[in-house]
């Protein structure tokens, strides 16, 4: 067998397993390999509208260990792409945030409002799911235009974004953005 390929996400438990040694300890031969390695973040995560982290699956990752949102992975794995462990798991704390400049300050602002978030990803179900206590389903309308994680964050920096979810681990810029609610999203390992 070659190489153990782990794609590291945002799951810190696998840093930590790195830089204890734990995965030495064990004999893996093994090597950390992003999705995106090489590339500069902003443009690889400039995906097309409606393409996501379960298209990637689709696709097929070149790695032994990889992560997305609890949903896509579940249904990625139902499908044969890959296998769930239920073990592998975090939690990512997130926020909807807007530019400080926005006339958007309360969760029922968004009404109707596009809200920029990754396709079939942890931001698109998380984002639903936090403001379902704010309105009907019906009035969350959602944006698949801007791709994922760092291109939306990026956009939402230069000002070229409408309201967006992200992970607090992306580290928003202070004076960059506030956040209007805080939720979080659970990816599983695939």
């Amino acid at each position: 067998m070659g190489k153990f390929v782990i794609s590291p996400h945002f799951r810190l438990h696998e840093w930590v397993a790195e830089e204890k040694g734990y995965f030495r300890e064990v004999g893996l031969d093994y090597e950390f390999r992003g999705v995106w390695e090489g590339q500069e973040l902003e443009k690889a995560h400039a995906l097309a509208n409606k393409v996501g982290a379960f298209q990637s699956f689709e696709q097929g990752r070149e790695a032994n260990v990889s992560c997305a949102c609890h949903w896509t992975v579940n249904v990625a794995a139902s499908r044969g792409h890959g296998k769930m462990y239920a073990d592998a798991y975090s939690v990512a704390p997130s926020a909807i945030f807007v530019p400080p400049e926005s006339k958007i300050r309360n969760p029922e602002d968004l009404r109707g409002v596009p809200i920029s978030v990754g396709y079939q990803s942890g931001s698109h179900y998380s984002t639903i799911q936090a403001l379902e206590q704010y309105m009907p389903a019906s009035d969350i309308n959602l944006s698949f235009a801007d791709g994922i994680l760092f291109s939306r964050l990026a956009k939402l920096v230069d000002r070229e974004v409408r309201p967006l979810l992200l992970p607090r681990a992306a580290r928003v810029p202070e004076g960059d953005g506030h956040d209007l609610h805080d939720g979080d999203h659970a990816h599983r390992a695939a």
